[in-house]
């Protein structure tokens, strides 16, 4: 391995492992209860590593939630390109989802956690962000969904708030999930979901 890859490497490591450290403690004691020095203590390096890869506190914060949802994101294209019906691409999306979060529940928290003072101050990163991201998202089941009313799979909805309702389904049974004391595996409700969801849209033989 050369030199240049090396470096490239040590690189996406140390960056993977702040981000790490970042999302536990920003999930257990929230933005401005945590510190970068923290962070950096949890991580194992000296604080001013930290400055060399972020700007800052909220660089971090957001890169955090970034890098999750193009994670997601990844996953789930990747994912429903693997079946051919509609039907099972949205079961497939709906599994990976809740899988995601299930593995994921710091990134969960962070997202429920966050400020409204900090979404006003920060307008314009959430817009080239996180609301990008979100909207893309979206737009990926929007898609989806148009695909299933053009073959026939779908009755004739409004695609967009079709997709915008599986999503708020999918967010509030995460909620519900992250609330109990006592938990089942969240992955195992994709039935629930695929089910009312689907019972709700799907085009009826003639």
């Amino acid at each position: 391995m050369s030199a240049k890859k090396k470096r490239r490497l040590l690189q996406r490591n140390r960056t993977d492992q702040i981000l790490e450290a970042a999302e536990k403690l920003f999930a257990q004691k929230g933005f401005y209860s945590t510190t970068v020095g923290e962070i950096a203590e949890k991580a194992g390096i000296a604080k001013g590593t930290i400055y060399l890869y972020f700007r800052d506190k909220r660089d971090l914060f957001f890169s955090v939630l970034e890098s999750k949802l193009d994670i997601l994101l990844e996953k789930v294209e990747k994912g429903i390109q693997k079946s051919k019906t509609v039907s099972s691409r949205i079961k497939e999306a709906i599994e990976i989802h809740l899988k995601f979060l299930e593995e994921n529940e710091d990134f969960f928290k962070i997202m429920q956690s966050f400020p409204e003072e900090f979404k006003r101050k920060l307008g314009e990163r959430l817009k080239g962000g996180l609301i990008e991201r979100q909207s893309y998202y979206v737009e990926i089941m929007d898609k989806l969904i148009q695909e299933g009313i053009e073959v026939g799979e779908i009755r004739p909805f409004d695609s967009r708030k079709l997709a915008v309702i599986l999503m708020g389904m999918l967010h509030s049974l995460t909620v519900y999930w992250i609330s109990r004391k006592e938990r089942t595996s969240l992955s195992e409700d994709k039935h629930l979901i695929y089910e009312v969801f689907w019972e709700g849209v799907k085009r009826e033989s003639p």
